[in-house]
């Protein structure tokens, strides 16, 4: 079944050497990227508003896998966050494709069929390179182990029809024993289109390895995106959004990181 892509979302990796230290001066030097950002690409868009000046989440984020990491080699994720505020869980599974219509050929529907939150995206990264991401996510219980296939196998049907050489009782671990404590910082955004309004919501996301150095990120990454639950999507509006991407690429050196590891290939170069 044909799925509507809801949002196109870019990221691109930063330098991260450039946000090292206590949490106000990650958000100091957040507020400094978006200012230098702004008058990057004020020409393009027609107004931005805010800044990067918010913790909007903090989170404890594991991905899971077989030894032998046949999730992975399947073209899913299974990833799980926990609140550090509340301690509240979700699991998140994940499939990526540059073909969309190989992504959206699954049923991604979760077991907890009420509280599930499935969407379909495009996501964005340098230099322009495409991945169509078919997701859900659902809360568990504070009880509720992962430790077997079995355990995402139950909780998305679909996935044990679908995940090649499915046995339910295989063993999956935390990939690379690594849990990142995770900071999101948003309330800024660009507007890229007056009639219908449509504005593109950024923020920044700091990784940190729970067991590590509290004040040493390992992965910065800044991320944008506009949203249409009809896939409505014109050229003007899609062609500012290119033109702040390239921009960014091309005259932030400073700031960018052009080699960067995306967050999920971090994890996985931790199990290497």
């Amino acid at each position: 079944m044909k799925q509507n892509v809801i949002s196109r979302e870019y990221k691109i990796m930063l330098q991260k050497e450039r946000f090292i230290g206590e949490q106000n001066d990650l958000l100091q030097k957040a507020g400094e990227f978006w200012k230098d950002f702004k008058g990057l690409i004020q020409d393009i868009v027609i107004d931005t508003d805010g800044s990067l000046n918010e913790v909007k989440k903090e989170r404890k984020i594991r991905f899971y896998d077989t030894v032998d990491r046949c999730i992975r080699k399947s073209n899913y994720v299974f990833r799980e966050r926990v609140d550090i505020n509340t301690g509240k869980r979700e699991v998140t599974l994940k499939y990526r494709h540059p073909d969309r219509y190989i992504s959206q050929d699954r049923d991604m529907t979760a077991a907890d069929v009420e509280n599930g939150k499935t969407k379909f995206e495009e996501d964005i990264k340098l230099p322009f390179i495409r991945l169509y991401s078919f997701s859900t996510k659902q809360p568990i219980s504070d009880s509720k182990n992962l430790n077997k296939l079995n355990d995402p196998g139950e909780l998305y049907p679909d996935f044990k029809k679908r995940l090649k050489s499915y046995q339910e009782n295989v063993p999956i671990e935390v990939v690379g024993d690594f849990t990142a404590r995770e900071i999101v910082i948003a309330g800024a955004d660009f507007q890229i289109r007056n009639s219908p309004k449509v504005e593109a919501e950024c923020a920044l996301i700091a990784w940190y390895d729970l067991g590590g150095e509290k004040d040493n990120p390992v992965v910065v990454e800044f991320s944008f995106k506009y949203e249409n639950e009809k896939e409505e999507y014109d050229g003007e509006a899609s062609q500012k959004v290119y033109d702040v991407f390239s921009r960014l690429n091309e005259k932030l050196a400073a700031w960018v990181d052009p080699d960067g590891e995306t967050k999920t290939a971090y994890v996985y170069s931790r199990a290497s």
